[in-house]
């Protein structure tokens, strides 16, 4: 029988080394290699599948299977596949159990048993939250478990429609010498339910804890053996939610579901626009519309800006929702090209709603705003400007527009400063002033020489 072979993994990233290192050579984290032994494979194996000629194989659409949850649905690409690992991570206390303890409430009511395992609660602390939720049903298991034998048998003893694993990083095989969240337990965990899930053609919900960077706690392989992986972001501070898919098999990764926090549970924020428009303030300067695009659905978002005289050797560059690098290259440009300096002020950029916006779109509002927060003046409440910014100071075009001036006009918007380069692509007519921009000098010109 050959020996067991001993390699190393890195915790961050997945990277196997033949020997210990003190640094990734993959992912460059420091001290995150651990200890696995893999058991030797014999030469000789007893074949007992054979492979299929893909022209053989009957295709159909895959059927799905609906949440009860409209917003969930759509991040899944249509609803949930049977047999598939989805897992969800988002920071403590966003409404990761919350959500899917509605959706568990749907599925034990339209398709049969669900099963609920939590290593967090006790099955009376989950049955107060189902309480609260609306969740009592007779065909909603609670099981308040942590050793992973124990939970397989239960498994296998009973045919269930839907299971929940809440949190992975807290179950454990007690086969395996390490303790819970090791590479080695959630690796072999997830393993056994990735094997479950596509015999019993069973959806399988994994929660799963983030760091304080945001990024899922744990193994990196454990997003490689998934189906889905979704992320629930939003500020604690706000009771607006967002959910993202970051990898799915079945679905685009551009959608995004946004909720609302309550009392009762999440509630489906249908026209997200409104919600993020809601109590924007009026004849104030450093403001500015712009629609964005999250895959499929136009949102319009508040774009701030506050522009102040710096106190520290150092100005600060300050944003919450956008990325600050991005900042710092529009600023950048604004110096070259406007020959505004900032050198002593200090840039505070502000997404209201607690939104995360990444688009290039972005980069025209979020010039609009410092500029009128630069000259204290206000911009027209009914404009709304769209556009990305090149080093060079031109609007460069951007995509679906035709969405985003329908947003607007939806909205109740009557004019939109949008690039050159979109003219000639129009297909219809907003019933929108639509004002062409070239470049950032034509933007100051549009904007601040009306009066």
């Amino acid at each position: 029988m050959p020996r067991p072979k001993t390699y190393y993994i890195c915790s961050e990233c997945g990277y196997k080394s033949a020997k210990w290192m003190g640094r990734c050579l993959n992912c460059g984290a420091w001290n995150t290699f651990q200890e696995l032994d893999e058991e030797a494979i014999e030469e000789k194996v007893d074949i007992k599948v054979t492979p299929s000629s893909i022209t053989d194989i009957k295709a159909g659409a895959c059927p799905r299977l609906s949440s009860g949850i409209g917003e969930f649905d759509r991040v899944l690409g249509g609803g949930v596949v049977p047999g598939s690992l989805i897992l969800l991570g988002g920071a403590p206390g966003i409404g990761k159990s919350t959500l899917v303890l509605q959706m568990a409430r749907h599925f034990s009511e339209k398709y049969g048993k669900v099963l609920y395992v939590s290593g967090e609660e006790s099955a009376s602390q989950l049955k107060m939250r189902a309480g609260r939720l609306g969740a009592i049903n007779e065909d909603l298991y609670v099981l308040s478990e942590t050793n992973f034998q124990q939970i397989y048998g239960v498994i296998q003893n009973e045919k269930y429609e839907l299971i929940i694993i809440d949190s992975i990083q807290t179950i454990f095989d007690p086969r395996i010498e390490s303790t819970p969240g090791s590479i080695s337990q959630v690796k072999e965990v997830t393993n056994r339910l990735l094997i479950q899930a596509k015999k019993l053609e069973v959806p399988i919900v994994l929660i799963g804890h983030v760091t304080k960077e945001g990024h899922l706690a744990g193994p990196r392989v454990l997003e490689h053996l998934v189906d889905t992986v979704l992320q629930f972001e939003g500020d604690r501070n706000y009771i607006y939610r967002i959910l993202r898919a970051v990898k799915n098999r079945f679905g685009s990764t551009n959608e995004i579901g946004v909720f609302e926090m309550m009392g009762s549970g999440m509630r489906e924020v249908v026209n997200p626009s409104e919600i993020f428009l809601k109590g924007r303030a009026q004849g104030v300067s450093g403001s500015v519309i712009v629609p964005v695009v999250e895959g499929s659905r136009p949102l319009l978002v508040e774009v701030q800006a506050l522009v102040t005289y710096s106190s520290f050797g150092t100005p600060q560059r300050l944003t919450t929702g956008v990325d600050r690098k991005r900042v710092s290259i529009l600023l950048a440009v604004l110096e070259k090209k406007a020959g505004i300096n900032f050198h002593n002020q200090d840039v505070n950029i502000n997404i209201t709603g607690g939104l995360k916006v990444e688009e290039p779109a972005l980069d025209l509002g979020i010039i609009t705003a410092i500029l009128s927060s630069c000259k204290d003046q206000e911009v027209a409440p009914d404009l709304a400007v769209i556009g990305e910014v090149g080093l060079a100071g031109e609007i460069r075009a951007v995509s679906q527009i035709e969405r985003r001036l329908s947003e607007l006009k939806k909205m109740g918007f009557k004019e939109v400063v949008i690039p050159g380069g979109n003219i000639s692509g129009l297909d219809f007519d907003p019933d929108i002033n639509i004002v062409e921009v070239k470049n950032v000098n034509d933007l100051m010109k549009i904007l601040f020489n009306r009066r």
